[in-house]
């Protein structure tokens, strides 16, 4: 049968709201019910997480009953090769409508975990499998964060899990490239299988002699939140094989206690070997993208104190990355693999009022991604999306809050300016709130700056206007959905 997309039949499901909390509703493909979906409450994942949020699979007739607690306002629906949305309250009294994932990809990560002499693991291998392949709701995992962002594209799975005895060397971060070649050198006779399923450089669905994802992980803590030259930090490396340094394979080398967010987004520089640039400069203080993307100081979003020197990192750092922002997520990831995950608008003319959805949800008839050409030159522009609360994006700074951590986010991108290995910051988002000062402890790691207030919005101490060079904007509404209305002026 012709699937005409997953709708949600939600139609006066306020009405049908039970005592106690409990959601009643149905899914249907359009046409019938669909058995199978699973439909939770969307709160702040966490590590670890011990107390899973209520979840309801869909029966035989599409249909299900939900308990809610009144802070839940929106929904995760998702089934493996739809579309998975996020669904605000207000929008639970209309149909909604999840396509099919006719691009729907498996990706398999082979684990290598090397035990070096005289340095303990202090991570399980239970609790590292947690860390990389949970898909528990409300569990901060590598893969439940790749699947929220892809929009249900990409199941990320364990594809072979070994211990290799390393070398007795001394374990300090300038070894690691020396290791990753050693790694390497162990498995040239490694049968891939299932490990190689997918093409590197671009995601398409086709072998290509190297494993899907190599992840390596060394025991101790990471260096990039102690910042001790004794450690180990995370990093996405290109390494020609021992035997034969024509090819290389990219690779995850990796300190066991690392945050999540370090993990997801060093797996961002692999997945198209290294088309996705950091937007970082190295001085740390420039304002490029901060926390409002993932290859920034997005990646330490979501902690509750700073402890670099005792830990544990996983569960209270960098537990809640960023989503990328549109450009990194459709046209740097895979060489714009996932370019189907956001609707994207290109304005033309001087000038576009209209409506524009958060990026977390699913890409509906609304751009979720206004873009606007800078005059000034050639192929830079102007980037508008909107940021909500939900699903990942949850993550708090601290638990502080205030104008400016959420709505409509603006950024100049240059292209040119990517490049792999010396950041030159492509992406500047636009500071809502300038001149505010850098927060006190907890702050990012490593001194990166924040810019964490630098969404324009409505209502106390918001800022509903902005400008940058000839770009003029305004919020001029907001919805309960989330949405904005803004309007935009290109002065020539």
């Amino acid at each position: 049968m012709a699937w005409t997309g997953l709708r949600l039949g939600l139609a006066g499901l306020l009405a049908m709201a039970l005592a106690g909390g409990d959601l009643a509703g149905r899914v249907t493909d359009g046409t019938r019910g669909l058995p199978g979906v699973r439909i939770y409450p969307d709160r702040l994942p966490r590590v670890g997480a011990s107390i899973p949020p209520p979840v309801a699979t869909t029966d035989a007739e599409g249909r299900f009953r939900l308990s809610l607690g009144p802070e839940d306002t929106v929904l995760a629906v998702e089934k493996e090769g739809w579309t998975r949305d996020l669904v605000p309250a207000a929008d639970w009294n209309r149909d909604r409508s999840l396509r099919p994932r006719l691009t729907h990809r498996t990706e398999a990560v082979l684990v290598v975990r090397l035990d070096l002499p005289g340095v303990p693991a202090q991570r399980s291998d239970a609790d590292l499998r947690e860390l990389l392949f949970s898909r528990r709701p409300g569990t901060a995992s590598a893969a439940s964060y790749l699947y929220e962002v892809s929009t249900g594209g990409l199941s990320l799975v364990e594809g072979r899990f070994l211990h290799l005895p390393g070398p007795a060397i001394p374990p300090r971060d300038a070894q690691g490239p020396a290791l990753a070649r050693w790694v390497l050198d162990r498995l040239r006779d490694l049968p891939l299988g299932d490990c190689d399923r997918v093409d590197n450089r671009t995601g398409l669905p086709r072998p290509d002699g190297k494993p899907d994802h190599l992840w390596i992980f060394l025991p101790g803590p990471p260096q990039s939140v102690t910042a001790d030259e004794r450690h180990f930090k995370p990093v996405s490396l290109l390494t020609p094989l021992p035997w034969d340094s024509t090819l290389r394979w990219p690779l995850l080398l990796l300190p066991e206690e690392l945050p999540l967010g370090n993990l997801v987004h060093e797996a961002f520089h692999a997945m198209g070997e290294h088309r996705v640039d950091d937007l970082y400069l190295e001085a740390g203080k420039a304002l490029t993208a901060g926390l409002w993307d993932l290859m920034d100081g997005g990646q330490y979003r979501g902690w509750d104190r700073s402890h670099p020197e005792t830990g544990p990192w996983s569960q209270d750092t960098g537990y809640s990355p960023s989503h990328p922002t549109a450009w990194v997520r459709s046209e740097l990831w895979y060489r714009g693999g996932f370019r189907d995950t956001v609707t994207r608008l290109a304005v033309k003319g001087r000038t576009w009022e209209g409506w524009v959805p958060p990026i977390a949800g699913a890409p509906g008839a609304d751009p979720q991604w206004v873009t606007v050409p800078d005059p000034r030159k050639k192929g830079r522009f102007f980037s508008l999306e909107v940021r909500r609360p939900w699903g990942f994006e949850r993550g708090r700074i601290g638990h502080r809050f205030g104008p400016g951590h959420e709505g409509l986010v603006v950024a100049l991108i240059d292209p040119s300016l990517l490049t792999h290995g010396q950041p030159r910051g492509p992406v500047r988002v636009v500071d809502a709130h300038p001149g505010t000062p850098e927060p006190p402890k907890p702050r990012l790691p490593l001194g990166l700056w924040q810019l964490d207030d630098a969404a324009f919005n409505l209502g106390p101490g918001e800022q509903p206007k902005g400008r940058s060079g000839p770009l003029a904007w305004e919020v001029l509404e907001t919805d309960a959905a989330g949405r904005m209305k803004v309007r935009v002026r290109l002065d020539r």
